[in-house]
């Protein structure tokens, strides 16, 4: 059996490093494969989220909170008219929807809406913690007006 040495020490420190520093390098690269694989299957809300009814009414009041909730927390993203154009949309991984989209907009629920709002998917944030259920509600309903402002398109983006 060898002897344990400085020599012997001294190289298998030198290996546990390497080593050490490539697993610090490989990590970032696998953490943003899972996120590019989970950005790109489609998101769906579960069936009982996608049942929920909205229990805010659409009123001025409301509207005109959400507008500025929208301009605060998600604008940056989604952009100003809600097209998906936000000044961050061309830095992420996956694109925001569109939601002057009337075809896309008609397709999702406004349980769904909030649903995806409530718990969040990178790179949308969860707003759970951060907006309460009525301005959340608020939101959707203020996230519908874009598609009927905007003239119809065929794309589902």
């Amino acid at each position: 059996m060898a002897e344990w040495n400085s020599e012997n020490n001294s190289l298998w420190l030198r290996w546990t490093v390497g080593l050490f520093a490539a697993l610090i390098l490989l990590v970032p690269l696998g953490s943003r494969g899972a996120a590019v694989a989970q950005s790109s299957s489609p998101w769906q809300a579960p069936e009982d989220a996608k049942n929920v009814k909205n229990p805010e009414k659409t009123t001025p009041e409301g509207l005109a909170a959400a507008a500025e909730l929208y301009h605060q927390n998600c604008m940056q993203c989604h952009g100003e008219a809600g097209a998906g154009n936000g000044p961050s949309a061309d830095l992420l991984v996956r694109k925001p929807p569109k939601f002057t989209n009337a075809k896309l907009m008609d397709q999702v629920t406004d349980g769904e809406l909030f649903w995806k709002m409530t718990t969040g998917r990178s790179p949308m944030p969860s707003w759970q913690d951060k907006l309460s259920i009525t301005q959340r509600w608020q939101l959707v309903n203020y996230i519908r007006t874009f598609a009927k402002k905007a003239p119809a398109t065929t794309s589902n983006e």
